[in-house]
């Protein structure tokens, strides 16, 4: 899969920069998606880990409703920011155990 964020070319989308935003973001706005088509947004502290190029792991705290949308859609959506820079990743994410972890399909810069 390529790069949809940047044209480089990179292997993953979650290329060095975005991992920069990603490092130095006090809060990440999570949302989520129901069954039923109610959006649910959240806002989390850091992400916990990133294993690869297209993966963010969260650590689960109090989040029911985000779980259960994860649940019955696995539609997720992250905004990144730090100073000049942002973006919006979107794809694909499940709970497993106390980690949601989130596969990254798309990277949108917002900033």
């Amino acid at each position: 899969m390529g790069c949809n964020c940047c044209g480089s070319g990179c292997s993953g989308i979650l290329t060095p920069e975005i991992k920069d935003v990603i490092g130095q973001t006090a809060f990440v706005a999570i949302t989520t998606l129901s069954g039923g088509g109610q959006p649910h947004l959240i806002v989390v502290g850091k992400v916990k880990d990133i294993p690869d190029d297209n993966t963010l792991i969260f650590g689960v705290y109090k989040m029911e409703k985000t779980s259960r949308n994860l649940a019955e859609t696995g539609l997720m959506q992250a905004a990144v920011v730090s100073g000049k820079k942002g973006y919006r990743l979107s794809g694909k994410a499940r709970v497993e155990g106390d980690k949601v972890f989130f596969t990254v399909e798309n990277a949108d810069p917002l900033l």
